[in-house]
């Protein structure tokens, strides 16, 4: 018996390793190694495999390939061996040799209508390659380069979302046109939204049948991701989401499974994404924009060392459209390619990558004449035509690469405030789906309701699709607004979903005190909380629904315990009963569970203290009216908080620091020339401050303080509104900004630090980052991105921002993530106005272009907080998250049905403080639940799972949820930066 491996060529460590553990032949694959090269390389390309084996101490025992039609080749025998009995005479000639003529499964001798070159000969080849005409080896005195024919699908950029994918059926068709022609032709697809519309509208077509062959044989490559989609502005679940449902739908398709994610003109890298791509088994990366200058291949470094083998176009992903071109073999061009190629060369190691294809570029058989020539006419480099998965084969193994670590933050951050009608839906939709993701998941564990699967598979891919990387494109406002309805669908899709899960849990918890209303609380994070309520609720009689007298003298919560929980009725309704807006903070909230507060009637209306002290300094105006303005002051046993009346300047003073943690912290805006969401700053150097018109107290009850700044920059009006609260430290800025005229300006919230020099620590997906923490070299480079002297101090914060040192700090949470860093002011971008966009416009004979921001009027919402310590002691993650998902209520009014639940509970939880639970969600596939978790704050952590009240046992998985734990454990164990994904048996 024989002890082989099945090997690709140039895999030498897993040969080494092989050999270690005592194999001796190896069966190999040449079918891409072939695939690559004209028929006269092919014996010198065979004996340099042949070399590779012999260096490693293993013989061939066998070789893996496709059949390749025997007219192609020339052998040593007279004319083409194009004729059955030649083939048989050969196989003769192979075997009086004692060379192994096995087929490896098929059966070509007996099918004599067919003249294939079968794995005999190739194993033949290897050990006589006189006789075929040998060229001279690739690589050998040439740098290879790899050319990937490829059309960059821009959805929503030439055209509307519609028009795009009908425009990605022609550009799919086209390559498989040609690639029947020419088996040498190979083409990539870089998303599978496009792939998947292909396959819908030409089901039952010839044409469907061959894509999926020639996907099968990869001479055409599909995508690891579902859409292009940015990497710094979506949630992280929704990074994870794009590459899963990219993945499946490759897998299910067409059974292959895709190892390249090419992330093509998107304009920052978020730092976790190297570890995304590891758990999906995805170990290549094509990166298009903002790379390091002087690296074009090298490893990028997840902060739990998970690594990517990255290819960096450091010529943008169109450099490779020109071998396209008719005058590519021109002097000037050639000797301008020539240039290029050398740059590049001295970036990486031989072989290099070059795209060929653009925007929505349809293929063309040019291509192949083209390279035929320039590898005539620059002896000195060798194309290939290849696909990315054949090119990273090759340089896999490379050594010596240098690893980065770190992210590139965005090259277009006005994206954001810019076509802020499009990006404001961003958060909360991911959120709400996430929300209705785990109560669905709870309800189907309990055996509550069927998971439904469908829908969430339909409304992640239009929350995906809503992110992709075009905007204010060819299609215009009709494109911006697909974009729009997709992401307002998975929000009202998801809260649709979300509201019947909830109230399937709600109406089964018991009520002990009699006759109350209960309101039950959800909190949606994994850890327990205290926090604002805001509810609606309706009082009914038991018979007749005006039958409320109770209600009306007076009206008392309580908890579980009857203990009083001050609260506030903001306002209420009337017709035959009575309905509540009603306010109170919720203490002590389950970690992924509920608590449940009870509303009865009082003989009298319940007596708490105000939130705050309050000093109005209006209050002095009929004293003396000819004084100068002073502050309005509000207070609490955490904060004071000064409003200037004649600037809206806002002061925070912490009572347990006994320190300012900012002074003078106002709106203002920086006005501009004009310019895109994607182009440099075009600063006039002027600054506009707010004017004020009033400032005034709205609020002062027992539960909060709300004091409200009304103001304008320029002409658009501007409602600051800040909250402090009875039992929560924190200060609460919700803005309001009117967008009724086109402004040249961006407004900014401004935040002076009291640090001299503070260390900035944010949130991204699946974790934090510090603002040093930036892959060296990388910077904009083209045109179309902001000037570098600017991008340096912008960040794209999830979810919060860490101003301070180690003894101290300011956290800003956040649901809008653009911030600029400065030396002592942080500054929180709101909304900019712009003058044109990519599109001009003509109406007979006016032109014009579409205005951006949409007119209308938008809500921002920060929450600022500080205490001793960094951000990990502040648990400055819990506080953003706490702000984009808050607490969910829900009213029971049945009190005639059997309750099963008790008053409080938690279905999930952890006992690290550092492990935070990114999703909870039924599998793709079988009835076990999937969590996935990361830890946070760079600390190894060990903790038990506690699911539905019982720690559970779980199996580790990948993020295709594959298992990759032999056996299941009762304690999760995570590197610092991990994120981990789990599966539960409910």
């Amino acid at each position: 018996m024989k002890l082989g491996e099945r090997f690709d060529p140039g895999e030498r460590r897993k040969m080494r390793l092989a050999r270690q553990a005592g194999v001796r032949h190896a069966i190999l694959s040449v079918r891409e190694t072939l695939a690559t090269l004209d028929p006269a390389e092919y014996a010198n390309a065979l004996q340099k495999i042949n070399a590779q084996c012999a260096a490693e101490g293993l013989d061939i025992l066998g070789v893996e390939s496709r059949p390749v039609p025997a007219e192609k080749i020339k052998l040593g025998l007279p004319g083409r061996d194009n004729r059955n009995s030649q083939r048989v005479e050969h196989f003769a000639r192979q075997q009086s040799r004692s060379l192994p003529t096995e087929c490896f499964g098929e059966d070509t001798l007996k099918n004599r209508n067919k003249c294939f070159w079968t794995k005999a000969f190739i194993l033949a080849l290897l050990a006589f390659p006189s006789l075929m005409a040998g060229a001279a080896l690739p690589g050998s005195g040439k740098v290879d380069i790899y050319v990937i024919p490829f059309s960059h699908l821009d959805r929503f950029w030439a055209g509307t979302g519609k028009e795009c994918l009908a425009r990605g059926n022609r550009v799919i068709a086209k390559a498989i046109q040609i690639a029947e022609a020419h088996p040498r032709f190979r083409f990539f697809l870089e998303s599978n939204n496009f792939v998947n519309n292909f396959v819908q509208s030409h089901q039952g077509t010839p044409e469907l049948a061959e894509f999926k062959q020639l996907v099968q044989e990869g001479r055409i490559e599909v995508a690891a991701e579902w859409d292009g989609i940015f990497q710094e502005f979506p949630p992280g679940e929704v990074l994870a989401r794009n590459v899963l449902y990219g993945e499946m739908y490759a897998r299910k398709e067409f059974g292959v499974t895709p190892h390249v994610d090419a992330l093509t003109d998107i304009p920052g890298f978020t730092p976790q994404f190297p570890q995304l791509l590891r758990e999906a088994g995805i170990p290549f990366m094509i990166m298009t924009r903002m790379g390091p200058r002087d690296h074009s291949l090298f490893d990028w470094e997840a902060r739990d060392g998970s690594k990517v083998l990255v290819w960096n176009d450091i010529y943008g992903y169109c450099w490779g459209a020109q071998l396209d071109f008719p005058d590519i073999l021109s002097g000037k061009k050639l000797q301008s390619l020539e240039g290029q190629i050398a740059r590049v060369h001295s970036t990486a190691p031989w072989p290099l990558f070059m795209s060929s294809g653009c925007d929505l570029w349809a293929p063309t058989s040019r291509l192949l004449t083209n390279l035929k020539a320039l590898n005539q006419r620059l002896p000195g480099d060798h194309f290939v035509v290849a696909t990315p998965e054949t090119f990273f084969g090759k340089v896999a193994d490379t050594s010596g690469l240098t690893t980065f670590q770190g992210e590139i933050p965005s090259g277009w951050p006005m994206v954001e405030t810019s076509i802020v009608q499009l990006w404001q839906w961003a958060v909360p939709a991911t959120t709400t789906l996430l929300d209705a993701e785990e109560f669905a998941a709870l309800n189907d564990a309990l055996g509550y309701a069927a998971y439904p699967q469908s829908a969430f598979d339909f409304l992640w891919k239009r929350l995906i699709t809503s992110m992709d990387h075009n905007h204010d494109g060819q299609g215009g406002h009709v494109g911006d607004m697909e974009k729009k309805h997709d992401s307002q669908l998975a929000l009202l899709g998801g809260r649709d979903i979300l509201d019947s899960m909830l109230r399937n849990i709600a109406e089964r918890v018991q009520i002990p005190i009699a006759g109350s209303v209960p309101i039950v609380v959800f909190n949606p994070n994994g850890w327990t909380r205290d926090d604002l309520v805001k509810t609606h609720l309706t009082l009914f009689g038991n018979v007749v629904p005006g039958h409320i007298s109770g209600f009306k003298k007076g009206l008392r919560l309580v908890d579980a315990q009857g203990r009083p929980v001050p609260f506030q009725v903001l306002q209420y309704s009337e017709n035959i009963s009575r309905a509540l807006w009603l306010i109170f903070v919720a203490r002590g909230v389950s970690s992924l569970g509920y608590k449940t507060y009870y509303l009865e009637p009082s003989a009298s209306p319940e007596s708490f203290p105000a939130a705050s002290r309050v000093t109005l300094d209006q209050d002095q105006d009929r004293k003396e009216p000819r004084r100068p303005l002073g502050s309005n002051v509000m207070e609490n046993r955490f904060y004071r908080v000064s409003v200037d009346r004649a600037t809206g300047e806002v002061s925070v003073f912490d009572r347990a620091l006994h320190r300012y943690v900012t002074q003078g912290m106002e709106i203002a805006a920086e006005e501009e020339r004009g310019g895109n969401n994607v182009s440099p700053e075009l600063l006039t150097g002027r600054t506009l401050y707010a004017s004020v018109n009033r400032v005034r107290l709205k609020e002062n009850n027992p539960v909060r303080t709300v004091m409200t700044v009304d103001e304008q920059i320029a002409d658009i009006p501007i409602l600051e509104r800040l909250t402090l609260y009875r039992n929560l430290k924190r200060l609460d800025i919700a803005i309001q900004v009117r967008w009724k005229r086109d402004r040249l300006m961006n407004i900014q919230q401004w935040i002076p630090l009291e640090q001299a020099h503070p260390k900035f620590e944010y949130g991204v997906a699946f974790g934090a980052n510090g603002s040093n923490n930036v892959i060296p070299g990388a910077e904009p480079s083209t045109g179309d991105e902001i000037q570098k002297s600017l991008w340096e101090k912008y960040r794209e914060a999830h979810g919060w921002i860490f101003a301070g040192t180690p003894e101290w700090g300011v956290t800003v949470a956040a649901d809008h993530p653009i911030f600029e860093l400065g030396r002592q002011m942080l500054r929180a971008d709101l909304i900019r106005g712009q003058r044109y966009t990519s599109v001009k416009i003509v109406r007979g004979q006016k032109v014009t272009s579409v205005k951006y921001p949409a007119l209308g009027t938008y809500w921002f919402h920060y929450s600022l907080s500080s205490g001793a310590g960094d951000w990990r002691a502040q648990r400055s993650y819990e506080l953003g998250k706490d702000l984009t998902n808050p607490l969910l209520s829900v009213e029971v009014v049945d009190n005639v049905s059997a309750k099963s639940l008790p008053p409080e509970q938690s279905f999930f939880s952890v006992e690290s403080p550092d492990v935070v639970l990114s999703a909870l969600k039924k599998a793709e596939s079988g009835n076990s639940i999937i969590a996935r978790l990361y830890e946070v704050a760079g600390k190894q952590a060990t903790t038990p799972v506690v699911f539905l009240g019982k720690p559970r046992s779980f199996q580790a998985t990948n993020l295709m949820e594959e298992n990759t734990g032999a056996h299941a454990t009762q304690v999760l164990r995570l590197r610092p930066y991990e994120i981990q994904t789990i599966r539960l048996k409910p």
